[in-house]
């Protein structure tokens, strides 16, 4: 991909998804490389038990996040799954900091906190904490994937998704002024975001046809039309 060339000065965070960090989930598959080569800046924030926060368990992403932002006055952030929750909380709590956001793997199931319904996160912790291979459940098995590529520590990353997090209201979703963009796959459990687009004041949302959960930041045309979108080139949407 060529990446589309920007002037704009403000620093792009990437903030990824539970289990993975930085370098698998945003370098591996280009996103580092391509934003780079269009001019940004690109900040890499990991997950508290992830990557380089591996020992920040006790901390909250949203505020290392916050703190980030904040250090730049004003940036552009994208973020995937966990990373996108973390990510429109902070823009509703500073909407100043943040000009251009997008949200991936962010579906309604994750804003009404379904996925992480009390039998199902006990059930995904127990397997995590285990020392066996998840093997009858596709998405742990998934998951378990992520944190072995990525190097984690498995009780670090139970840790991270035991702690108590905040999800954002209908209200908190309406006082976000960045320009949003929300990005979801047909094949994604999480649901697709249609409160999230609705009720942002300046969003747009792209469907990746067939695409599951975990394929979503490794697919060439999300790649490409967020960062066309983050870097204010000719955006539209297909």
């Amino acid at each position: 991909m060529t990446a589309p060339h920007s002037s704009v000065n403000r620093p792009v965070i990437l903030i990824h998804g539970a289990g993975s960090t930085t370098e698998t989930q945003w370098r591996k598959a280009g996103w580092i490389d391509d934003l780079e080569a269009s001019g940004r800046v690109v900040i890499g924030l990991d997950l508290p038990g992830h990557g380089a926060a591996r020992d920040l368990t006790d901390h909250d992403a949203v505020d290392l996040l916050t703190e980030e932002a904040t250090k730049h006055g004003s940036v552009d952030a994208i973020g995937y799954s966990a990373g996108a929750l973390a990510l429109l909380i902070a823009a509703a709590e500073q909407p100043s900091l943040f000009h251009r956001i997008a949200v991936l793997g962010f579906g309604d199931r994750i804003l009404t906190q379904s996925t992480y319904a009390s039998d199902l996160q006990q059930a995904m912790l127990q397997v995590l904490r285990s020392a066996e291979e998840a093997k009858d459940d596709p998405m742990a098995a998934l998951l378990f994937a992520v944190i072995a590529e990525a190097g984690n520590d498995r009780d670090a990353v139970a840790a991270y998704l035991a702690a108590e997090k905040r999800f954002p209201t209908l209200e908190d979703l309406s006082r976000i002024t960045a320009a949003t963009l929300a990005v979801d796959g047909s094949g994604d459990p999480a649901g697709p975001p249609e409160l999230v687009a609705r009720t942002i004041p300046n969003s747009d949302r792209l469907t990746i046809a067939g695409a599951g959960h975990f394929d979503i930041t490794t697919n060439a045309e999300c790649r490409t039309t967020v960062i066309t979108f983050i870097n204010e080139t000719a955006f539209a949407l297909r």
